[in-house]
């Protein structure tokens, strides 16, 4: 799989996803070389929510021995914006000002990972809203949240997806996790994303 074009592509899919929406949807994308199928990422609020979803995807990867899996997710940084230097507070509105303090806060951020065998790729960007009704309707590049990891050098944050590729057992071997992994292949968020997406339109 070509890294560089399979970001890009997942950087489209993420920002196409979240067009015209008022949130940013969580979601995954399995990638194996015939197939890419998708699961809607309900929660991630909790270390269990986390270990679960861990747990999901890399069942699915395995199911379809895919060679990459995608992760996208919105969130707030702590990172802000800078007023621009033409502004001056003394000639602004009260709703100006609003809008101003709205402008110096948090930024609200869409995250594209992609996770491979030795590789974790990151890219972020701002998620520009309509200011009438808070509708996505663009992206901003954030230099500073898009970078490439090995993957035993990964922040933390993203260390609930740490198992993704782990070595299988030796062949004949089965363990517990083997069967948690079995069981989840039958939830239905999993079974609805291993059947192909053009036969999901026939139906």
């Amino acid at each position: 799989m070509n890294q560089s074009m399979a970001i890009d592509d997942l950087v489209s899919v993420a920002q196409a996803e979240a067009m015209g929406e008022l949130d940013a949807p969580m979601m995954a994308i399995v990638l194996s070389s015939d197939q890419s199928y998708d699961l809607p990422i309900n929660s991630l609020e909790t270390d269990a929510d986390k270990a679960r979803w861990g747990l999901i995807l890399r069942a699915a990867r395995e199911h379809v021995e895919a060679d990459a899996v995608a992760v996208l997710y919105p969130a707030w940084t702590t990172i802000r914006r800078k007023p621009a230097e033409d502004e001056t507070v003394s000639e602004q509105s009260a709703s100006e000002d609003d809008a101003q303090d709205d402008d110096n806060g948090p930024i609200d951020t869409l995250f594209v990972q992609l996770h491979t065998r030795d590789r974790i790729y990151w890219r972020g960007f701002e998620q520009i809203r309509d200011p009438r009704h808070q509708r996505i309707i663009g992206f901003r590049r954030i230099k500073a949240l898009s970078t490439d990891y090995d993957r035993d050098n990964a922040p933390s944050v993203a260390a609930w997806l740490s198992t993704l590729f782990e070595p299988l057992p030796d062949e004949g071997e089965e363990t517990a996790v083997d069967r948690e992994l079995a069981d989840l292949l039958e939830e239905p968020e999993v079974s609805a994303a291993l059947y192909p997406r053009q036969m999901r339109s026939l139906h």
